[in-house]
């Protein structure tokens, strides 16, 4: 069943109502899901030409995620899509892009990226049934990262033994945050700061993965 998220107002943005009105062809009386601020209901629509109005019928099971943040070395063009679709339907709440040292793509655009990425977000919440939408941010460095009361966890190419489950088993944390390097990898200038911040390096196994996948098998292994 079709899932929707409503904007502020309690009601759908124009992209939703074309896509009700003209791609799924909803007519009066057909049913989708509607999400707002993490509660979602089953929906019973009211089509009167263009105009779409609901009621809600009753509450649907919370699928909320764990409060995990994905923190990217800021990839090249279109990388930036790929992570922001597979980190919401793997599961994480925070998704947050920063330059790193190795970083080739540059901070620029920001407002017009934040717009294509929540978007983008937005449809992988629907498709995946989340009851929230992942919150996007680019930050400017590592040191803006709030790590107060998390475990923040590194996959590492240079880690040859430490594994997530390791590091779990040691550590018992409400808040994680996934770091995952650019293309190129980390470089020591990044690694002094996450050491300062008492990051746990892994390894993700001996196969090499590009950084707009790395983050996939971790956020998979934190939900098994």
């Amino acid at each position: 069943m079709q899932r929707y998220f409503l904007d502020k107002n309690d009601q759908f943005n124009k992209d939703d109502l074309h896509h009700i009105v003209n791609v799924m062809r909803f007519k009066t009386d057909d049913e989708v899901e509607i999400c707002k601020d993490g509660v979602c209901h089953l929906a019973k629509l009211q089509i009167n030409n263009k105009e779409v109005s609901f009621f809600r019928l009753n509450r649907l099971v919370d699928n909320f995620t764990k409060d995990i943040t994905l923190v990217q070395g800021l990839p090249k063009g279109e990388k930036l899509e790929t992570v922001t679709k597979y980190a919401t339907l793997f599961g994480a709440r925070n998704i947050c892009f920063v330059p790193m040292a190795r970083s080739i793509a540059k901070l620029a655009n920001i407002d017009h990226k934040l717009e294509r990425l929540k978007k983008i977000s937005k449809e992988a919440s629907e498709l995946s049934k989340r009851s929230e939408i992942p919150s996007i941010n680019f930050f400017n460095s590592l040191k803006d990262m709030d790590v107060k009361d998390s475990l923040v966890i590194v996959a590492d190419e240079y880690e040859k033994t430490k594994t997530l489950k390791d590091v779990l088993d040691k550590h018992n944390f409400n808040k994680i945050i996934i770091v995952i390097g650019p293309e190129g990898g980390i470089d020591e200038k990044d690694r002094k700061i996450l050491d300062l911040m008492h990051a746990q390096y892994i390894t993700l196994g001996l196969t090499i993965l590009p950084t707009e996948l790395a983050h996939i098998p971790v956020l998979n292994q934190l939900y098994l």
